[in-house]
């Protein structure tokens, strides 16, 4: 396993590799002058002498060799020195921090969802001897993968916020004060929820349940029945366990694509996450901080897509045993 694992790991750090340079060379194609940029923003927009932008290129190394300026630039990144906004011309780490951590929240709990959800509407379908149940399972999952999400999005809003009033239809109240824990939670509801149960959410209900139906009728489950074993510890050891291999085998797609969609999801109900950090950064033409939401984005996927491929070998050793993973 842990050979599996180094190697995987070893696979993401490439990816990862990748994805540096690919940014680096964003940045080094972007027209105007990076140092002049920075230092108009700290002005106001106002003109800049031609010494203090001298100035400035020496201390960003803008004037330096390639070579040089990537192994800089790398070394930043692994300090956390994303350089500098060209819009408010502050460090593009502090934007960052001020954003993720609510993007991580709402796909945290969007994550808790879906796999509780997907969980058990999966087992249930599966274990069912309704034919019923299950087909209105199927259907029900079907309809939704049929939905676009930003489609669900608007009709959460519509039915929860401004039909019913139950929950607020976005934001996290008045700009610039911190909010109370359970304003957050209330904000977060309809956010978490539109992204958990967007056209995916189908996707993985239907693959715990073939899973399960797949191993419900086996020998050995027929054999722990034998033996006595009580049922919660046969539907869970013996059942869902094995059961859940072909969901877990997607989960890193799914963490990834939850991730991607978390941007449309903030933006549809003004969650001040990195959605929205991308957004004012096109808008403003601030390549900095667009490239460091793609990096730190990108590095997020990669490690969803890794968790995902351990999560798996885990539950079927014959992934990490056999083959070559």
């Amino acid at each position: 396993m842990a050979i599996f694992a180094l190697r995987r790991a070893g696979a993401a750090l490439l990816v990862v590799a990748a994805l540096s340079v690919g940014s680096f060379v964003l940045l080094e194609l972007a027209p105007g002058d990076p140092a002049r940029a920075v230092l108009e923003a700290r002005s106001g927009g106002r003109p800049v002498p031609e010494a203090a932008v001298r100035e400035q290129r020496a201390a960003m190394g803008v004037d330096a060799p390639l070579p040089a300026r990537y192994a800089s630039w790398v070394g930043g990144l692994v300090r956390g020195d994303l350089g500098l906004s060209y819009a408010s011309g502050r460090p593009v780490a502090d934007e960052i921090a001020a954003a993720l951590p609510w993007t991580l929240l709402l796909t945290g709990a969007a994550l808790v969802l879906a796999c509780g959800g997907a969980i058990a509407l999966g087992l249930t379908a599966g274990l069912t001897r309704s034919t019923a149940l299950r087909r209105c399972i199927e259907l029900a999952m079907f309809a939704l993968g049929g939905l676009p999400g930003f489609v669900g999005a608007l009709a959460l809003l519509f039915v929860f916020s401004v039909w019913l009033g139950w929950l607020p239809s976005g934001g996290l109240g008045r700009p610039g004060a911190d909010p109370a824990p359970g304003d957050v939670l209330r904000a977060l509801v309809l956010p978490a929820a539109a992204l958990a149960f967007g056209h995916h959410f189908g996707v993985y209900v239907r693959l715990v349940q073939t899973g399960v139906a797949r191993v419900r009728d086996s020998v050995h489950v027929a054999a722990a029945e034998a033996r006595g074993l009580p049922a919660w510890r046969v539907r869970t050891r013996h059942i869902l366990r094995p059961g859940l291999v072909p969901f877990a085998a997607r989960f890193g797609a799914g963490a990834a694509h939850l991730i991607a969609g978390a941007y449309t999801v903030e933006l549809v109900f003004a969650w001040p996450g990195m959605g929205r950090l991308a957004l004012d950064a096109a808008r403003g033409h601030d390549l900095p901080v667009l490239v460091a939401v793609v990096m730190v984005t990108g590095g997020l996927i990669v490690l969803a897509t890794f968790a995902g491929e351990v999560a798996t070998a885990r539950l079927d050793p014959r992934i990490h045993l056999g083959g070559k993973g």
